[in-house]
């Protein structure tokens, strides 16, 4: 009779374990898994630029002009603002205008999308009369700013 049990057991086990035979589910549950990706941007590429004459060189009205580019990535839509100073040699200075891709000094990227392209920045300066600033070096310092819309 034991020996009936044990092989009516190993008989039970065996078939549970073969495949295509399963026992019925006691219970079951589920979960969503999600995540939240932050807003980010990274700006790269902006370089140290020169403003050269256009046409003379320290005469009145002379305009001196430059540009360099920098690239925009970012998984979402951004503003992007510059700021500078004019330039200056410590004690003269000189009236400057920046833009970004000719246009203006802020732009806002595409709603509900990554971005990722090359953008220029640009400055020019135009002297005064002759007299209005020293000849030699002048410079300021340009900030691009990225930031949620």
């Amino acid at each position: 009779m034991k020996l009936n049990k044990i092989i009516a057991a190993i008989g039970v086990a065996t078939a549970l374990t073969l495949p295509g035979i399963s026992s019925a589910a006691l219970d079951t549950d589920s979960a969503t898994v999600s995540m939240s990706v932050g807003l980010y941007a990274s700006l790269t590429g902006l370089d140290n630029f020169v403003l050269s004459p256009s046409s003379t060189n320290g005469a009145a009205g002379s305009i001196y002009s430059g540009s360099d580019t920098f690239n925009l990535e970012s998984n979402g839509q951004v503003r992007v603002s510059l700021s500078g100073g004019d330039l200056s040699n410590g004690s003269d200075s000189v009236t400057t205008t920046y833009e970004m891709d000719d246009d203006g000094v802020t732009f806002d990227t595409t709603a509900s999308s990554i971005h990722n392209a090359n953008h220029s920045v640009s400055a020019s300066a135009e002297l005064g009369d002759i007299s209005s600033q020293k000849a030699g070096s002048y410079s300021s310092t340009i900030t691009i700013t990225v930031s949620a819309i």
